[in-house]
């Protein structure tokens, strides 16, 4: 079977050159969407190498090359061309399923197979618009949303039909409609966690809402989750000097994707946690060994990813712990203070040794600082999840967080809703896609 080319026209980097045979049966374009190598990795890197939760001796960020070093020092104008394409690919390949599937032939198949299929590929499309609005638009405000810049909403297979960038309420719109389909098209449950479900819906739903300030509709998406899957490990069960201590696919993952291993530079010996969030873990945080550990410069290297038993694949994907942080931080923000302490309790037990769960603050706004500092602790090399949350907090909440780097004796820094936080998009594709580019 012939699957779609790298050549979506002003989306991808290269024009096709081969015409694009198109899928007939429901089973081939299943196919289509099980294709690990597209649908689960090769992700938007920009934003976990502008993030805060680490940093890199000066040598390693020489060694980076040009546009990865100029993200890391925060310049965000020299963004890998990769971030864009690859993330239209996908969803140039969600779009033949959908424009497919109402006529393709079961051939054996159920309609309940055909529902699948569709509701797979409402997943990717919605997927991959939330991390290209996450990197190359600036944070969500409903008071300004209609006037800002979102990304080209891509609805269609054809490489003849071209699009401008939508507002950023468009494409938030776009997100949350192709998820709301889905629900009804998909398990509750997946039979292998690189496919999406109900579960993964409602989990992508909880996070989109909680980043457009919309506490309510993330408080609903967010419990319908974890009423389908509820599952915490218990940390106190895993031997603390464990090299690669979790599990591919292990009970908390909802989906599963992770980072291409060209695109790695966290999982190794290159990067070192940030010495203030490794001081945050108190005595009896099991996180903290399970986490990390220690170089031999007396730094300490990330090894706690959900990416599997590699011990290098960053996570890029859906899980509980953070599903319980979105339900806590909701609830803590709408004054259902007892549900928030009773939501992070149920989190922090299986987090913290017997007896040394920490003081949960009674107060909101100790309790809900208190929950963003667990947010931070809990989800630290989680591929995206740090620079959104940075961008939302700051936008809606006035946090006030910057992004400092020192390198060569200079300090480069990133000040609150500074507009570098909206990354430039690639300059091929403003010329060839005829695209406004960001400030």
């Amino acid at each position: 079977m012939l699957v779609a080319t790298a050549g979506c026209n002003k989306f991808l980097e290269e024009k096709s050159k081969t015409s694009l045979a198109i899928p007939k049966t429901v089973k081939d374009l299943q196919a289509l969407m099980d294709y690990e190598l597209y649908t689960i990795r090769s992700f938007p890197v920009g934003m976990d190498v502008a993030a805060d939760y680490y940093f890199m001796n000066d040598n390693d960020v020489k060694s980076l090359g040009s546009e990865l070093s100029d993200i890391y020092l925060l310049n965000n104008k020299e963004t890998k061309l990769s971030d864009w394409s690859e993330s239209y690919k996908k969803i140039m390949y969600a779009n033949i399923v959908l424009d497919n599937i109402d006529r393709a032939a079961l051939d054996g198949l159920t309609v309940a197979d055909k529902n699948l299929t569709k509701g797979t590929a409402l997943f990717h499309r919605s997927w991959n618009f939330f991390w290209l609005v996450q990197q190359f638009s600036p944070a969500y405000d409903g008071g300004t949303a209609k006037l800002e810049l979102g990304i080209p909403l891509r609805n269609t297979s054809d490489i003849n039909v071209s699009f401008q960038r939508a507002t950023l309420e468009q494409t938030f719109v776009q997100i949350i409609s192709d998820l709301k389909e889905a629900i009804s098209l998909l398990p509750d449950l997946p039979l292998k966690k690189t496919r999406p479900s109900k579960a993964a819906v409602y989990a992508l739903l909880a996070r989109t809402l909680l980043y457009m300030g919309n506490l309510d509709e993330a408080l609903k998406y967010a419990t319908l989750c974890l009423q389908i899957q509820p599952d915490l490990i218990n940390y106190n069960l895993i031997p603390p000097n464990a090299a690669t201590p979790f599990e591919l696919m292990n009970s908390e993952v909802i989906f599963h994707c992770s980072l291409a291993a060209s695109d790695k530079i966290f999982g190794g010996t290159k990067s070192y946690v940030d010495t203030l969030l490794f001081e945050s873990y108190p005595e009896g945080d099991l996180r903290k060994s399970l986490y990390f550990k220690k170089s031999t410069n007396g730094f300490f290297n990330f090894k706690g990813s959900y990416g599997g038993p590699t011990g290098t694949a960053e996570f890029a994907g859906l899980a509980t712990d953070e599903i319980y942080l979105i339900k806590a931080e909701c609830e803590a923000r709408s004054n259902k203070l007892l549900d928030a302490n009773n939501t992070m309790t149920d989190l922090l037990k299986v987090r913290f040794e017997s007896g040394k769960l920490p003081i949960i603050p009674k107060d909101k706004s100790g309790l809900t600082n208190f929950i963003l500092g667990e947010r931070e602790k809990e989800l630290a090399f989680r591929f995206g999840i740090r620079w959104a949350d940075i961008k939302r907090l700051n936008k809606l909440y006035d946090a006030g967080i910057s992004i400092k780097r020192i390198v060569d004796g200079k300090e480069y820094v990133l000040e609150p809703n500074d507009k570098r936080f909206a990354m430039w998009i690639p300059p091929t594709i403003i010329v060839e896609g005829d695209l406004l580019q960001n400030p």
